[in-house]
């Protein structure tokens, strides 16, 4: 996963947040001024010219060594593609001034530190100093996962999302944030590490909340629900909230990044790693090769196409389905599960958030 350079483009229109990506240099983010381009982009004056930009700057890249010329049903798809992009932000813009986040505006972050003119609010963790009774009300109305927590399993599972708070940097590309906000989010990363010794995930120390799915301008045009890259981790909280609004489907984006997240800590950056996940993980890598072969052919059925892209999105949805559909992850694939509440250190599938105190 290298480090990249991101460019935050203003939006024309409300709610359409584009970010541009220049991999490799120094790992920062560039917040552009109204009518500023970041470099190799002419012109950027409305969603239309943004896709005809886009196109520009890839076809200007080298040509790789292989050549592919689409055909008709490619060049078909393709269109069909433009258009939904262009539907979808059209939407977007529509629906901007809908909350999505139903009672949450009574509960704003107290104190924004904001720049004049920036796109972006900031909230730096150790100062938000949200109290215990505050972080039990939003969990327990909130995120299932807490309340099948002990009593003596709730005191610890605040104290680690207090502790993650206060080491990340929230950074929400919208005029306004909630407490809901980092609480959840941070709850979201204890839940996937309740059962390590490492929870804290120190390489990414800046957590982006963008308002709904947010567009990307490199190498091809699309619209991402999440991603991971250099120390940071990208979230549409519209999604995020989607994925704990319906706990059981086995789609979960929070989840879904926080493991990329977690991997990239453990096996990339190698620094402030839990031991055991790190010598658990082949288990995973030999069990979950098998499923992933499976899932790849006709008697598959329990994960998405896009899990079998790449193994890294296998093991990232592995964690979603195994939260989210325990009992159908240990009927297709009991020993994959197995392995899984031992390399996490839960059994989710018999409510237990730790399996060895």
């Amino acid at each position: 996963m290298p480090f990249d350079t991101t460019y935050h483009i203003p939006p024309n229109e409300k709610n359409t947040i584009v970010t541009y990506k220049v991999p490799g240099g120094k790992d920062i983010d560039i917040y552009l001024k109204k009518n500023e381009l970041p470099p190799g982009i002419d012109s950027f004056p409305d969603v239309k010219e943004l896709l005809k930009t886009a196109d520009r700057v890839i076809n200007n890249q080298p040509e790789k060594e292989e050549h592919y010329t689409p055909d008709v049903t490619m060049v078909i798809a393709f269109i069909a593609i433009f258009i939904f992009v262009l539907i979808r932000i059209k939407r977007n813009i529509s629906n901007g001034d809908e909350n999505e986040s139903d009672d949450f505006s009574t509960a704003d972050l107290p104190k924004s530190y904001s720049k004049k003119g920036a796109a972006h609010l900031t909230y730096y963790g150790d100062e938000l100093n949200f109290t215990g009774k505050e972080l039990t009300a939003i969990l327990t109305k909130r995120f299932a996962y807490f309340n099948d927590l002990s009593a003596i399993q709730k005191t610890r599972f605040i104290e680690r999302v207090q502790n993650f708070i206060a080491h990340k940097v929230f950074k929400i590309h919208d005029n306004k944030g909630y407490k809901e906000m980092p609480v959840l989010i941070s709850a979201a990363a204890i839940q996937l590490t309740f059962g390590l010794k490492k929870y804290l995930l120190p390489n990414f120390e800046f957590i982006h909340v963008y308002p709904r799915e947010f567009m990307r301008v490199q190498n091809s045009i699309c619209f991402l629900e999440g991603n991971v890259s250099g120390h940071a981790i990208n979230l549409s909280w519209k999604h995020f909230l989607e994925g704990y609004a319906i706990p059981d489907d086995g789609q979960n984006v929070g989840l879904h990044e926080l493991a990329h997240a977690l991997y990239y800590q453990t096996f990339v950056v190698e620094e402030n790693a839990d031991k055991n996940f790190r010598n658990l993980y082949n288990g995973f890598i030999s069990d979950g090769n098998k499923a992933y072969h499976t899932e790849k052919t006709v008697e598959g059925g329990l994960y998405s196409e896009y899990a079998v892209k790449n193994f890294q999105e296998f093991w990232a949805e592995s964690v979603e389905i195994f939260f989210e559909k325990p009992a159908a992850m240990k009927s297709h694939y009991p020993q994959l599960y197995e392995t899984l509440k031992f390399l996490l250190n839960q059994d989710p599938a018999n409510k237990i958030a730790s399996v060895i105190t």
